[in-house]
């Protein structure tokens, strides 16, 4: 009898485990955004999917019994275009989505636009959040600016250091808010 009982009660801990939600969400953005240190940051595990530069970046995260994370960022280098990010965007079947911004870097902002405008056309209604990374640095824009400056009132923009733990997870809580209203 007690076998039994263990037998039950080990088959109800797989089925909780089974039946936790997978939340995945894609980290896109330009080259050097901090895509990859955000994913870092944030997850428990991280992995490699292909070759370092070729391949997608993949990080997960158990929150509880209940949510696992999943972390995406899909290759995004000089040797692709912007027709190969539009039909990825297009394609992916994502929770949600955190672009990521070199707040330091304005020359770039013309290009990030268009990964923003990219994700919203193929996912209008997906949750969205603009991480403005690099906000440690004494020439980024706040993310108030950014959000000003660049017309996007629409999406939410939140100031981020990838490399805290901190301002990561306000970026992901955010993106989870977006997904439960």
């Amino acid at each position: 009898m007690q076998r039994m009982r263990g037998a039950f009660r080990g088959q109800r801990e797989r089925q909780k485990k089974q039946s936790a939600r997978i939340v995945r969400l894609i980290v896109t953005g330009l080259a050097n955004s901090g895509k990859s240190q955000f994913i870092r940051s944030i997850s428990q595990y991280t992995e490699w999917q292909g070759e370092n530069e070729t391949g997608w970046f993949f990080g997960r995260v158990r929150v509880d019994s209940s949510l696992i994370l999943h972390f995406l960022e899909p290759p995004i280098d000089s040797t692709y275009d912007f027709m190969w990010l539009r039909d990825v965007v297009s394609k992916m079947q994502a929770t949600g989505f955190v672009v990521m911004v070199d707040s330091a870097r304005p020359q770039t902002f013309g290009e990030f636009l268009s990964i923003v405008y990219t994700v919203r056309g193929f996912h209008p209604d997906a949750p969205l959040v603009v991480a403005a990374n690099k906000q440690d640095r004494p020439n980024a824009w706040s993310a108030t600016d950014l959000q000003l400056g660049l017309g996007i009132r629409d999406v939410s923009v939140m100031p981020c250091v990838a490399y805290d733990r901190n301002a990561v997870r306000d970026i992901v809580v955010d993106v989870l808010h977006q997904i439960v209203k």
